[in-house]
């Protein structure tokens, strides 16, 4: 007795996906303004390559280095998260958080883009702060198609301060402003009162500086113009208007930061010549 043997045998592989990635190790920087109101991500562009002839529905997360899933990360105090860039083709899952989806079609090259943003703003003290992550690339399945790619995130809090006067319009800025101090009819001991409000992330230097050197000037060319001297406290410190003044300074590390109270007296009035009196005083902050 015979028998046929028949057999069918199809390449089981020729339709699988097969991803390559075009590059390694990266390192994800986020350059961090805490009084920004929207602080710059950090870009994470991942390379990829479908070198087999089926489509790749590729799944991307991260771990930490002992392997533990990571959806979010604290780097001095703030609170970053990975999410998929805008029309980039990733995707967040629909079911498990911090888990993104990406396809690419068979013999296609791409970029899986995902910034890293931050969802919980703290005033970090200026420095650098990191942790080394691993960028899993998975199939629907769960099965890793490539060996984990170490990612580096870091982010860069640079030194800043900034100062605001009480009761300026606006918020705290970088620029300068000139805010008017009146005395009205000038009388001898009259005092006004501000307040220079300061934040920043690092200890930082205050400075005033007087352009007559604590004196108001009159207004207007005449011969012989008198002055009427002032003088001022900053947060109970008398304040040498005869120079460049500095201040050392720590606020907290918060938005509101620091409010010192900023004291005008004015000197002896007897018999200057009538008219209005101005002096420019400047106040500027720098981190140390």
């Amino acid at each position: 007795m015979a028998f046929a043997l028949l057999l069918s045998a199809t390449n089981a592989h020729a339709q699988d996906c097969n991803p390559a990635l075009a590059e390694a190790a990266q390192t994800v920087r986020i350059e961090y303004n805490p009084f920004a109101l929207s602080p710059t991500p950090g870009a994470l562009d991942v390379a990829l390559e479908n070198k087999g002839e089926g489509a790749c529905d590729l799944r991307l997360s991260f771990t930490d280095e002992a392997g533990i899933e990571v959806t979010d990360v604290k780097l001095g105090g703030v609170g970053v998260r990975f999410r998929p860039r805008e029309s980039s083709g990733v995707q967040a899952a629909d079911v498990q958080r911090g888990v993104f989806q990406y396809p690419l079609a068979a013999g296609q090259k791409g970029v899986a883009q995902i910034d890293a943003v931050v969802v919980q703003g703290a005033v970090a003290d200026a420095g650098e702060y990191g942790v080394d992550l691993r960028l899993l690339i998975k199939n629907t399945d769960g099965v890793e198609l490539i060996s984990p790619v170490p990612v580096r995130l870091v982010l860069q809090s640079t030194p800043r301060a900034q100062l605001n006067l009480a009761g300026a319009a606006g918020a705290f800025g970088e620029g300068s402003s000139v805010e008017v101090v009146d005395f009205g009819e000038a009388t001898t001991g009259a005092t006004r009162r501000i307040f220079v409000q300061v934040r920043a992330n690092a200890p930082s230097t205050l400075t005033i500086k007087s352009e007559h050197g604590g004196m108001m000037r009159r207004l207007g060319d005449v011969e012989n113009a008198t002055v009427v001297p002032y003088a001022v406290e900053l947060d109970g410190d008398q304040v040498d208007l005869t120079a460049l003044w500095a201040k050392e300074i720590d606020p907290p590390r918060t938005l509101s930061g620091l409010a010192l109270p900023m004291t005008f007296i004015l000197g002896l009035v007897n018999g200057q010549m009538g008219g209005r009196y101005e002096d420019l005083i400047t106040v500027d902050i720098s981190p140390n």
